[in-house]
C-alpha cells in the first residue's frame, strides 16, 4: 500500500492511514477524534513520542492542501490507553483486529490497481497465493531475529534506565502492545502460565533467565504472589514487539 486508504466505522467514522517502509501510519487527527479527544492536536503532543511521527501532505474537500502528523502504532496505542471514552476498548479491537489484518503486507487487502490485475492475470494470481503461502511459512526464528534487530536500537535507551520492575498491565503500557495481546503472546510461548487461582507466573526457565521476577504478598491474612517482568525482560519483549502485536 504506497497511498492512503480510509477505512470506516460505523462507530468511529473515517481512519486514513499510509505505509511506509512496511509499517502503517494513521492519520493523528482522525485517531484522536475517534477516541474522544476534544484536543487533537494537544492529544498528539502530550501522549505521541516524536520517533512516530511522519508528516505527509493532504487535499480537504475544497482541494487545498494541508499537512496532515501521521502517528505509528505504538502512538496509536497510546492514544487508545489514554482515552476517556468507554469505546476506546472497542476501537482498539476494530483497528487491530479489522483494520491492520487487512493491510499486513501479503494479506487480503488489495490495491485497485493489484486486484485488475489478479483478476485478468493468472499469473500474477498464483504469485499472490505463493507469497501468501511464503510469508504463513516463514521461518518463526527469524521474525524474532529481525525484531530485535530493528527494536534494540529504539527501545534500549528507553528501558535501559529504569531500575524496577513492573507489573504485566504497566509493562503492556511500555511497550504500547494491548495487554491482553501481551499476556496471550506470554502464555502462547510458554514464558507464563496461568495457576487455578487466575495468577499468572512465570516458568523457571526464564525467571532463572532474568526476565522475570516473583514477589509475595500478604493482604488481610491472605497470602499470594505476583509477576513482575525487569528491566532486562522489558528490553527483551520489545524486541519482540512486532510479534506480540500479531497475536489474536
Amino acid at each position: 500500500m504506497n497511498q492512503i486508504e480510509i477505512f470506516n466505522s460505523p462507530e468511529f467514522g473515517s481512519i486514513r492511514v499510509i505505509e511506509e517502509n512496511g509499517k502503517y501510519l494513521f492519520c493523528g487527527a482522525d485517531v484522536a477524534k475517534s477516541l474522544g479527544y476534544k484536543d487533537t492536536v494537544n492529544a498528539l503532543k502530550t501522549h505521541c513520542r516524536e520517533d512516530g511521527v511522519a508528516f505527509y501532505h493532504l487535499t480537504d474537500n475544497l482541494g487545498r492542501k494541508q499537512k496532515a502528523k501521521f502517528i505509528s502504532e505504538g502512538n496509536l496505542y497510546r492514544l487508545i490507553v489514554h482515552s476517556k471514552l468507554p469505546s476506546a476498548e472497542r476501537f482498539e479491537k476494530w483497528v487491530f483486529d479489522e483494520v491492520l489484518p487487512t493491510i499486513r503486507k501479503h494479506g487480503a487487502y488489495l490495491t485497485k490497481e493489484k486486484l485488475w490485475e489478479v483478476a485478468t492475470s493468472p499469473e500474477a494470481l498464483l504469485k499472490l497465493c505463493s507469497d501468501l503461502l511464503a510469508e504463513r511459512e516463514e521461518n518463526v526464528s527469524l521474525r524474532i531475529a529481525n525484531a530485535q534487530l530493528e527494536g534494540k536500537a529504539a527501545f534500549y535507551d528507553l528501558f535501559i534506565a529504569l531500575e524496577h520492575s513492573t507489573n504485566l498491565r504497566t509493562t503492556a503500557k511500555e511497550l504500547a502492545v494491548p495487554e491482553r495481546r501481551f499476556v496471550q503472546f506470554l502464555l502462547e510461548k510458554r514464558f507464563v502460565y496461568r495457576t487455578a487461582s487466575g495468577n499468572v507466573l512465570p516458568y523457571a526457565k526464564p525467571a532463572n533467565e532474568g526476565l522475570f521476577c516473583v514477589k509475595d504478598y500478604r493482604n488481610h491474612g491472605h497470602t499470594g504472589s505476583y509477576t513482575l517482568i525487569t528491566p532486562q525482560g522489558k528490553l527483551y519483549f520489545a524486541q519482540l514487539r512486532e510479534m506480540i502485536l500479531l497475536v489474536s
